[in-house]
């Protein structure tokens, strides 16, 4: 029975992960990058490069003046928020929502962003969304389509994926009854199947309390975006403004009084109570009303969560007590821990590049527990397919997992390179993707050696990493080595580390085998076509 019982639990791990295996690697895969949302957003917005460590320029005015400016006779603003500067994000940035009213009595949304100089006030030009949304929003949404019902879809779907990955952790531990043997046992001289069998295991065992985390923040986050709607529809009939009131108790209404509010310049000059922390944001409901109220977002040096806040009278500037930014519950931080976690948001650059390393270990544990799968079928006596059902399953699992890092090398050269309409910028980089994506799992066919197509694959997305920070200071100007040693330029820290990172590839690529070398498979099973004089 234990035997039995052993063998379906390492069924179900290495079925899980054939038939999901790729989708797993592509949320892990894009999560290392989406984990630098903010640093690659300076590297592809050259008006974004501002070194700035003196006073800011008065804001309010400006701000005031922009939202009256996109707001028409009878509009009304539904909502407003202003960023200010900060390391990352050496600008103001704001954000607002304008509620039109119709004539049939309806009204529509719309929204506007402006960004300014933090020394002068004086508007940035914007570049559109690019390299760093499209990787961010493939990895939170897998730019599900709108049509197909958009993020919320989109966001269960890569909650799935945390499922399925706990399921395989779950799995894979129960599978392997010999863990303590395993963690050290790397066979480095023996044949490239147990490498990287053992690769596979000792990387998986090592990071396993990392991976287990992430399984389950993503599957948390993912869970939470179909909950909310299926609890509004059955307990408010599907309205989930009434659930989210129920939640977080019935925001402020508007007196219908003009009043005028506090400075925005006094606001950016708050800091944090207890952690000293500068103000990040605020946002304001209730323009110019009686009842407005300003919600403050500090940095959250205090504790986990994405942000800390507190809510203001935006008309007396009085510190609103037992408001929902500070009455908080215990489910409330849980759930609030979820996303800082996920994306390691509360650490520094430092714990980003060690959630790089274990997110990336995670997509390198998925590849060759694909390759394995593979491999033991096509040259072993587990598999009871013709040769060529094994082929096509790995040549396929070769393209995704070799065209998933080329596409990403690719769509950085793409945005740099562009220099069409701001509105365009973010479909050329989505084309480009797609197209290196499917340019690689064409060649994986075409080249007929498994192997040697995974060298010349990692050795172009190599090339193309190591090529970033000429072709970026060709174009802007700013080149690597005078950037790396001026204060607040994370753009000098990504060309760093796309050289390092294809520098890393490139050698890789040339260290692994160009063929396979073994002897071949045992002829129990049905019997192997005849290869090709390119294999």
């Amino acid at each position: 029975m234990d035997r039995a019982r052993h063998k379906r639990n390492y069924d179900l791990h290495s079925w899980t992960g054939l038939a999901l295996g790729l989708f797993i690697y592509l949320v892990a895969f894009t999560g290392c990058f989406a984990l630098f949302d903010a640093e690659l957003q300076a590297w592809e917005d050259p008006a974004a490069r501002i070194v700035h460590d003196g006073p800011l320029a008065p804001i309010d005015p400006v701000f005031r003046d922009w939202i009256d400016a996109n707001q028409g006779p009878g509009d009304e603003v539904g909502f407003a928020r202003l960023t200010f500067p900060s390391a990352l994000e050496p600008y103001y940035a704001g954000f607002v929502e304008i509620e039109i009213h119709r004539e049939d009595g309806g009204h529509d949304h719309v929204f506007h962003e402006q960004r300014w100089r933090p020394d002068t006030a004086e508007p940035l030009a914007e570049r559109g969304e690019g390299v760093s949304h499209w990787l961010l929003e493939l990895h939170r949404k897998l730019m599900w389509p709108d049509s197909l019902g958009g993020g919320t879809v989109g966001r269960a779907l890569v909650g799935a994926a945390g499922v399925i990955l706990l399921l395989s952790i779950v799995s894979g531990v129960v599978a392997h009854t010999k863990l303590t043997r395993e963690l050290f046992s790397l066979r480095v001289f023996r044949s490239t199947r147990l490498r990287w069998q053992d690769a596979h295991k000792v990387i998986g065992l090592w990071a396993l309390p990392f991976h287990t985390m992430i399984a389950l923040t993503g599957a948390v986050i993912g869970v939470v975006t179909l909950l909310a709607p299926a609890i509004a529809m059955l307990t408010f009939k599907g309205d989930q403004e009434a659930l989210i009131e129920a939640v977080l108790g019935a925001p402020v209404q508007p007196a219908g009084v003009q009043a005028e509010m506090i400075s925005l310049d006094s606001v950016a000059a708050m800091v944090h109570a207890d952690s000293g922390a500068p103000a990040a944001f605020v946002s304001i409901t209730n323009w110019n009303d009686a009842n407005a109220r300003f919600d403050v977002f500090f940095e959250p040096d205090t504790e986990l969560a994405q942000v800390e806040g507190v809510q203001l009278d935006g008309v007396t500037g009085a510190r609103i007590a037992g408001s929902p930014l500070e009455d908080i519950s215990a489910a409330e931080r849980v759930l609030n821990a979820m996303s800082p976690l996920h994306y390691g948001i509360y650490g520094g650059i430092a714990l980003k590049f060690v959630y790089f390393a274990l997110g990336l270990a995670l997509a390198v544990i998925t590849a060759l527990g694909l390759m394995m799968w593979v491999e033991r079928r096509l040259h072993g006596a587990v598999g009871d397919k013709p040769d060529w059902v094994y082929r096509t399953l790995g040549r396929i699992s070769l393209g995704v997992t070799c065209g998933l890092p080329l596409a990403t090398a690719a769509v950085f050269h793409a945005d740099r390179l562009y220099a069409g309409p701001a509105e365009a910028r973010l479909a050329v980089v989505g084309w480009t993707y797609g197209a290196a994506v499917l340019a690689a799992l064409v060649y994986a066919f075409v080249r007929r050696n498994d192997y040697q197509a995974t060298r010349e694959l990692l050795a172009a997305t190599g090339g193309l990493a190591v090529l970033l920070p000429a072709v970026n200071g060709a174009v802007t100007g700013d080149w690597l080595v005078p950037t790396l040693f001026m204060a607040d330029r994370p753009d000098a820290a990504v060309d760093l580390a796309a050289l390092l990172l294809g520098l890393g590839l490139v050698a890789v690529a040339m260290k692994l085998p160009a063929r396979r070398a073994e002897k071949p498979r045992p002829q129990d099973r049905v019997p192997a076509a005849a290869p090709s004089p390119a294999e």
